[in-house]
């Protein structure tokens, strides 16, 4: 009998408990380290734990500050161009790279407690839920050990270090030297904090956003194999999803790593905004609306995107929930008619008050409600609201432009009473 990708299993109830428990058991030695594993853990040799603790990670933090920030400002220091004098725009009131290097830096490390968690426990989730049958658990393994070899592949961190070397000194020397600042490039001469930031600090910043990525892309090959194996969705589920809701809140794994890129784009038009006298442009926080707009767009769409691939099994399940249980309301009715209402003695009336048909048609209609309002992709309100949120937040500086930030404060109060 071939499968139905949407259906019921014949398991007592009170059997669902004990078996939910020996899942949970089978599951505990899961693996999923997809935001672990890779070269750039060996960067500080045999002193990196299999696990790093927040205590570890901030000491990590420390050290890439040291390396990107810190010869920076001693070589802005040594060459003048740390504060106002020989420059206009300084290395100390450049907000860019005090976004780049002491806010989006440590929060690409940081986001990975969240994100290593996170995609494990939705991985995990893929077999805790029964959602994968247990013919089909080899074909998932697969899946997993491709996966996370493509993730622990040494070749592929070197050609991500190297891309993003490339790119870094690329994008900073030849396509958009203009860019540079007034403490990188003054007199037509790059300073010595110019090159270190060109061809050490940049690149650095650029493996880090690469590597998350690259990490996108592999979960993004992990769902869509997922996505092919023969998946037991439920019509009925809860989660409006065919059991698959979770990946619709997982999305939030990601959060930290669009908060960073946020922040990176606002730090960039900060600049421009604070400098515009000196760029000699005249630039405001509405000549870069559409840019924010565009950005939290684009940003949130590509993060969903990977979830779409499970839109033909969702779509199926839907259409063969509504066939199902239309089928079935539709036999009950027909039932109830008979019963209730060609049948009119007085006896048929007394029995009417205390029948339990009436709550059964209720309930009957309210699961086909129910499947009929089942999403196509998984989504999740609160793991939407979290990435709005994210992609949000760190443009709200750029509008204190315009707007004292107490006055908006002090409006937001109002709005409260």
């Amino acid at each position: 009998m071939p499968h139905d990708p949407c259906f019921f299993n014949d398991v007592p109830i009170s059997s669902l408990g004990t078996e939910m428990a020996e899942s949970h058991i089978a599951s505990n030695d899961f693996e999923f380290p997809l935001v672990i594993r890779g070269s750039k853990n060996s960067l500080f040799g045999y002193l990196s734990p299999r696990d790093p603790t927040l205590a570890f990670r901030m000491w990590r933090i420390g050290i890439l500050i040291l390396i990107t920030w810190v010869p920076l400002l001693l070589l802005a220091i040594v060459s003048g161009h740390a504060s106002h004098g020989i420059v206009d725009v300084p290395l100390l009131h450049d907000p860019g790279l005090y976004g780049r290097f002491l806010f989006v830096l440590p929060l690409l490390e940081l986001a990975e407690l969240i994100a290593a968690a996170s995609l494990t426990v939705q991985a995990r989730q893929f077999l805790d839920s029964k959602l994968i049958p247990e013919q089909q658990h080899s074909r998932f393994d697969a899946t997993v050990t491709d996966v996370i070899q493509l993730r622990s592949s040494f070749t592929t961190e070197i050609s991500i270090a190297i891309l993003a070397f490339c790119l870094a000194t690329t994008f900073r020397l030849f396509l958009f030297p203009e860019s540079s600042s007034n403490w990188e490039v003054h007199e037509s001469v790059r300073s010595p904090a110019g090159w270190w930031y060109a061809l050490i600090s940049l690149p650095i910043l650029f493996f880090f956003l690469l590597r998350w990525i690259w990490i996108y892309l592999l979960w993004s090959v992990f769902l869509f194999r997922v996505s092919r194996l023969d998946l037991q969705l439920s019509p009925t589920h809860p989660d409006h999803a065919g059991g698959l809701g979770f990946l619709g809140w997982g999305v939030a794994s990601f959060s930290i790593v669009l908060m960073a890129l946020s922040a990176m784009f606002s730090s960039g038009f900060y600049y421009e905004i604070l400098h515009a006298e000196i760029l000699h442009t005249k630039r405001s926080v509405y000549d870069f609306k559409y840019h924010m707009i565009v950005f939290v767009v684009i940003a949130i769409a590509t993060l969903y995107a990977p979830l779409l691939v499970f839109f033909g099994r969702l779509s199926r399940c839907r259409f063969m929930g509504l066939l199902d249980f239309g089928s079935l309301v539709l036999r009950y009715d027909r039932k109830f008619e008979e019963k209730w209402i060609e049948r009119k003695s007085a006896e048929s009336d007394e029995s009417f008050l205390g029948s339990s048909d009436i709550q059964s048609l209720a309930d009957i209609a309210s699961a086909y409600e129910h499947v009929n309002e089942m999403r196509l992709i998984p989504f999740d309100t609160k793991g939407f609201s979290v990435l709005i949120a994210a992609a949000v937040i760190p443009l709200i500086p750029l509008v204190a432009t315009e707007v004292p930030l107490q006055e908006i404060l002090k409006k937001l109060a109002e709005m409260m009473v």
